[in-house]
């Protein structure tokens, strides 16, 4: 029986494919005959080996190195038709790590940090029929205003005249719950205080830990004469109290070559503010591209973070960008850059009567420029970007290259990289940073690929840094 149309499109090419410098290959595997439902298994192991300065027991003229040694395992399942002739799947991604270089005893010292352990980034069963798609289980939402992972349910109803609705609640994943991730949980608080209250720490908070309900809804318009948008709100509670709500608004225009647009605002509802904004208009020839974007970028952080309510700094950018793609393998863009930065400080302490800027700028003003060129096996590219004003200036310079021999099998990719920091605020970073990155990368099947990464960087702030990765990945249908 042939696959419905959704379970062909995902086969064909869904949200589980992995970038092609991933190295990964894939493989189908089975008979013809077999059942309708259809499996991916992906695992990858990294090797890591690297060091970080420390801020303790170290001077500018001593730094401290901390070794890293990091065995990194992700495996991945997906399911597609479960029953036949339904479109019925499930998607899990898994975490496993252990950092042979840090004892558990020197990690349970702070607070976040773990020697081995395991995280489940989502895992959910999906079901769609009609205009109807749902997903139970961890899953990871993304839109203008955050990234977030929750565990619940999530339901989007599409009409085929392009409007729809979606609902989605459950528990926010936090540092705290059992195979959890707190890389997407907001800002500005700490995973736990179990060690400070173990403790008896004064000002310890037991709810961080507690659980963290969240719902919210949005109002849909899909490819409505080339119009996409949605309308949509946010809340969670901690402990019966307000955590974050918020308001957002998203619209995209566009038909192909000619003009087309995005725009988006996220408000915040506690404090009754702008939190993000974007807008961008864009024209699209055949050899030519030019683009305007206005932005208002602020940090996302808990209501329980002290620096949600007496100091966060939004900064507002405009860029101008064109693009330039001739016939042949080469291609051009030059792009201007301003920003303003704000330190917004509660004006009834003692902090906001200090000049923390010291005479800096509150702006800053630059560009890049860069060009790319694609030739058979042959793929490289350069970019240059400065800029100016608030924190001091900087001077980047990329080159990349990489080739593919053979019949691709084996891949060699390499990059240079050279800055002239001058920072403001940090003495240490100021000098002239270089760096140099090796890729090899050897197909060893169809469905299986090794790697090798080493790195190298020579600069005044961690003096010589190297880092070695090991990559193997497998990655099979069946």
């Amino acid at each position: 029986m042939p696959f419905p149309e959704r379970t062909r499109q995902r086969l064909r090419g869904g949200p589980w494919r992995v970038p092609a410098q991933a190295g990964l290959l894939s493989v189908l595997l089975g008979s013809g005959t077999a059942s309708a439902s259809a499996f991916q298994v992906e695992a990858r192991t990294e090797a890591q080996a690297y060091q970080l300065r420390s801020y303790r027991q170290a001077s500018p003229s001593d730094p401290v190195l901390l070794p890293r040694r990091r065995i990194v395992q992700y495996l991945g399942l997906t399911g597609y038709e479960l029953v036949t002739g339904q479109d019925l799947g499930f998607e899990s991604s898994l975490r496993l790590f252990a950092d042979l270089g840090l004892p558990r005893g020197e990690a349970a010292k702070i607070d976040g940090l773990r020697s081995e352990d395991a995280d489940l980034l989502y895992a959910f069963v999906r079901y769609g029929v009609g205009g109807i798609e749902g997903k139970l289980g961890r899953q990871l939402y993304v839109d203008v205003a955050d990234m977030l992972a929750f565990d619940g349910l999530s339901v989007r109803y599409m009409s085929p005249r392009g409007i729809g609705a979606e609902v989605y609640g459950g528990l926010w994943v936090k540092g705290a719950g059992f195979l959890s991730s707190s890389v997407y949980q907001p800002d500005g608080t700490r995973e736990s205080d179990v060690r400070r209250l173990d403790q008896g720490v004064a000002g310890a908070d037991p709810t961080l830990t507690a659980l963290e309900p969240m719902y919210g809804a949005k109002l849909l318009v899909e490819n409505l004469r080339g119009v996409s948008a949605s309308l949509g709100y946010r809340r969670a509670v901690v402990d019966g109290k307000t955590d974050i709500e918020r308001a957002t608004v998203e619209a995209r225009y566009g038909q192909g070559l000619g003009p087309s647009a995005i725009a988006g605002v996220d408000f915040d509802l506690v404090q009754l503010k702008l939190a993000q904004a974007r807008a961008q208009v864009r024209w699209d020839g055949e050899t030519l591209a030019v683009s305007g974007e206005a932005l208002r970028l602020s940090p996302v952080f808990s209501a329980d973070s002290i620096w949600y309510w007496f100091a966060y700094a939004p900064r507002d950018e405009a860029r101008v960008r064109v693009d330039y793609f001739p016939r042949g393998p080469l291609r051009y863009y030059v792009q201007a850059v301003g920003s303003l930065y704000h330190t917004v400080i509660n004006d009834s302490l003692q902090l906001a009567r200090v000049d923390l800027s010291q005479g800096q700028p509150s702006n800053t003003v630059g560009g890049s420029a860069g060009a790319s060129l694609r030739r058979e096996r042959l793929r490289s590219a350069v970019d240059v970007s400065y800029r100016r004003g608030f924190g001091g200036s900087q001077l980047w310079a990329d080159l990349t290259a990489g080739y593919g021999f053979g019949e691709g099998h084996f891949t060699l990719d390499g990059r240079l990289s050279a800055a002239r920091i001058q920072d403001g605020f940090n003495p240490l970073l100021e000098g002239t940073f270089l760096g140099a990155q090796v890729w090899a990368s050897q197909a060893l099947s169809r469905a299986a690929r090794l790697s090798l990464v080493l790195e190298h960087n020579v600069n005044p702030y961690t003096r010589w840094d190297s880092k070695v990765f090991f990559l193997f990945d497998l990655k099979a249908s069946l």
